[in-house]
């Protein structure tokens, strides 16, 4: 069964003035968030009370946040999690450190660019979803494995050093731990193994061994570790080094990876994803289908209402996409208004059926340019995994459909019956 993600939580927005928070509110509605307008801080309790909202966005106007403001965010977010923004009249040091010292995740000055801003809200929401880290460990010490299990971590073990690669891909690693003691073959050079491998230059690595003990430090660190761990390390300590490193190594990896418009994966990640996804499969019987979206007469909605139009228009389709489709499912903008959905588990006629679906909610959404309304439609092509020796075949093939989609007048999905 094909579950899509079904609701959006608002974005409360704080502002002393309701009138002239009516603008602010609006653009961010068009970012693709319901929003609601509360006036003061006190209120913020009794809306949270009936729902829980994605973020939370403060108007300071040339205020600065108070302490008393930071108390009553503080007890909020204990029981609540939501992302806080600050808007600001005022960039200097002072008005920043309040904003830090009130729990802010995002701090923007006026004028505010409201792209930045719906980026600063997708960055933090995705956070805020937080998939367990993936930990490959290295080591026989099954109370680490235990310690990082219960952290909520997804831990695969290596048994064998020559499956080191195969694992790597396989579990696609945010962090690697490698006890420096092995029979097979040691921590450090495993170490230098990784670091070999041009694809595996940024991924954090941390040794783990005997305590106090400088030698193996030292060589850990000229391998090539990011960090050496003793023995002794409490649990504590062990799950707050592995959270840090393996959260930045996601966060910098979403820059690389993301497409900076609409935040979903880029032309370069989403192909890798699909490689992955392929091989996964060839192991494992199980269904896999793809799309490629094409937006229809886009050049048209560009020349006439002009291209900030047009990028709103491909981040609603970037928004309703992730709204409806499952987590599990990989979204990527392919370049232009070209978007590739692959949906692992999923036949060709449920994925068409999802696609179709899709499609009919999008082609119902009014755009308003200079209170000018227009609707757009797309166009995809459905291909299975099955029959497709790789994953260029796969592209091929659904990029056909596309085309006959096309042909056949747009607004459409057409599925590709054979390889």
């Amino acid at each position: 069964m094909h579950t899509p993600n079904v609701g959006v939580s608002p974005v409360y927005l704080i502002h002393p003035n309701a009138l002239l928070a009516k603008d602010t509110a609006l653009q961010i509605a068009q970012l693709g968030y319901p929003v609601v307008v509360l006036t003061a801080l006190p209120e913020l309790a009794t809306a949270i009370a009936r729902q829980v909202p994605a973020a939370v966005v403060i108007d300071l106007g040339k205020t600065i946040a108070t302490a008393q403001m930071a108390v009553e965010l503080a007890r909020l977010r204990q029981q609540n999690r939501f992302a806080l923004l600050f808007l600001s009249s005022r960039g200097n040091f002072e008005s920043r450190l309040s904003a830090v010292r009130a729990g802010a995740d995002a701090y923007l000055t006026r004028p505010v660019d409201m792209v930045m801003l719906g980026e600063k809200i997708d960055v933090l929401l995705r956070r805020l979803d937080h998939k367990p880290y993936r930990v490959l460990l290295v080591s026989n010490d099954t109370q680490h494995e235990k310690i990082l299990r219960e952290a909520a971590m997804d831990v695969t073990v290596l048994c064998r050093p020559g499956d080191l690669f195969n694992q790597l891909g396989e579990c696609q690693a945010e962090i690697v731990l490698i006890g420096v003691l092995l029979p097979e073959c040691n921590g450090i050079d495993m170490t230098r193994l990784i670091r070999l491998d041009g694809h595996y230059l940024d991924i954090p690595i941390v040794c783990m061994g005997r305590e106090p003990n400088d030698g193996e430090h030292l060589q850990s660190l000229d391998a090539g570790a990011d960090d050496y761990l003793g023995s002794a390390i409490s649990p504590t300590h062990l799950i707050a080094a592995v959270t840090a490193r393996a959260e930045r190594y996601r966060s910098l990896r979403g820059l690389i990876l993301r497409d900076s418009l609409t935040g979903l994966y880029n032309h370069a990640a989403i192909k890798e994803y699909l490689v992955q996804e392929m091989s996964v499969i060839e192991r494992h019987t199980v269904p896999l289908s793809m799309a490629m979206i094409d937006l229809d007469f886009f050049k048209k909605v560009n020349d006439t209402y002009g291209h900030p139009m047009g990028d709103q228009v491909i981040r609603t389709l970037s928004r309703l996409l992730q709204q409806r489709l499952r987590r599990g499912d990989i979204i990527g903008r392919y370049g232009g208004e070209e978007f590739v959905v692959v949906m692992p588990a999923t036949t060709l006629e449920a994925a068409v059926a999802v696609l179709s679906d899709i499609g009919a909610v999008f082609a119902q959404i009014r755009h308003y340019a200079d209170n000018i309304g227009f609707s757009v439609t797309f166009s995809a092509g459905v291909a299975e995994a099955y029959g497709h020796s790789d994953a260029k075949s796969l592209l091929a093939s659904a990029d056909a459909a596309l085309y006959e989609a096309k042909d056949a007048g747009r607004n459409r999905i057409v599925a590709c019956r054979t390889a």
